[in-house]
């Protein structure tokens, strides 16, 4: 039996996450980073170990580990990077195409989400949904080209733990209803500036219940170059500067802005990723790579 790879791209945060009806609905946009496992047939010889959430994931479609495996990432654990979920997603993809020879996205997005609340990272297409149960609430073709300048503190947050947006009494709920029309509308019309103005008001409200440092500033730096709007990880701590390919050329006088405010002593890490529509990837390989 052949070897099987799979990868998952991690997000920066949510674009936007709201409350319509009682529900909650995020929709994550995925970079340049990603966490791999690859399966293939036990050899007896194994010194690698899953994290937690993988091994209680993969208990949802086995209770033998009786494969070999091995796992890579380069997403940062507990910052909104969704690293969980593309974690979870990787082995459930690369068990599903092992053993079954087929990965349905949907079904093993809501295994990820009997574990802790997930994101929408396993989608290629932009998908909408229940972050506690998986459920798709809408999903767009649309794949504009951004390109999003990450933010990132020392300070990780604990997800599992964090009060949800439907309990929380800082959240303002009924405002953030309109978020989910508005990011339609700016799909349908394939408008970025549109889309730039959900996350920037979606950060906002969750600013309310998770307040990220100097987001107000940052705001300021991005609506004075022109930039297309700021995202947070409503959960997390990173924060995300969108920008259009166009507007690239502005990054130099965007980083002088960013490293001469005392912001750049808290969001120590930054770095330009390419939004991109990835997915769950999976393939064959020939054997396991080392």
């Amino acid at each position: 039996m052949r070897a099987v790879k799979a990868s998952c791209p991690g997000s920066c945060g949510e674009l936007f996450q709201c409350v319509v009806d009682g529900e909650e609905f995020l929709m994550s946009y995925a970079i340049e980073k990603k966490s791999q496992v690859v399966i293939g047939p036990q050899t007896g010889v194994m010194e690698e170990e899953l994290r937690p959430k993988m091994l209680q994931v993969i208990n949802e479609l086995t209770d033998q580990i009786d494969f070999d495996y091995t796992f890579q990432t380069d997403i940062s654990v507990g910052k909104g990077y969704s690293s969980s979920t593309a974690d979870m997603l990787s082995i459930l993809g690369a068990y599903s195409a092992y053993r079954h020879e087929k990965v349905s996205v949907p079904l093993l997005t809501s295994l990820c989400s009997k574990i802790e609340p997930s994101d929408s990272v396993g989608f290629s297409d932009w998908t909408v949904m229940n972050p506690l149960n998986g459920a798709i609430q809408w999903q767009t073709r649309w794949k504009p080209k951004l390109y999003v300048y990450i933010l990132e503190p020392d300070q990780m947050v604990d997800t599992t733990t964090f009060i949800r947006m439907t309990d929380s009494p800082l959240y303002p709920a009924d405002q953030s209803k309109t978020l989910l029309t508005d990011f339609k509308i700016a799909c349908d019309k394939q408008n970025v500036q549109l889309l730039g103005a959900v996350a920037t008001k979606s950060a906002l409200l969750n600013n309310k219940r998770l307040p990220k440092p100097y987001l107000n500033d940052i705001i300021d730096i991005v609506n004075e170059l022109g930039l297309l709007g700021v995202n947070v990880a409503h959960s997390g701590s990173i924060v995300g500067i969108l920008l259009t390919e166009e507007k690239l050329m502005r990054m130099a006088e965007l980083e002088e802005r960013l490293s001469h405010h005392p912001l750049a002593s808290y969001y120590s890490l930054r770095n330009l990723s390419k939004i991109i529509y990835d997915g769950l990837q999976v393939k064959k390989v020939e054997e396991i790579l080392e």
